[in-house]
């Protein structure tokens, strides 16, 4: 992402929502950040999938 990107899509002040995160389980926080963030693609495809309908998407 360059610059621009970043400014418009997360840095922009007029349009960028801050909120607070808190964390219960810090070591399943890791793993599921880990799995997110890897390189094995299943996995990741699997959280998504099943997880999805929890996601609370402002569009």
């Amino acid at each position: 992402m360059n610059a621009e990107q970043l400014w418009d899509t997360t840095m922009n002040p007029e349009t960028r929502t801050l909120r607070q995160v808190t964390i219960e389980n810090a070591a399943e926080c890791d793993r599921i950040f880990s799995m997110l963030m890897g390189d094995e693609v299943a996995p990741r495809r699997e959280f998504i999938e099943k997880n999805a309908r929890y996601a609370k998407i402002d569009i």
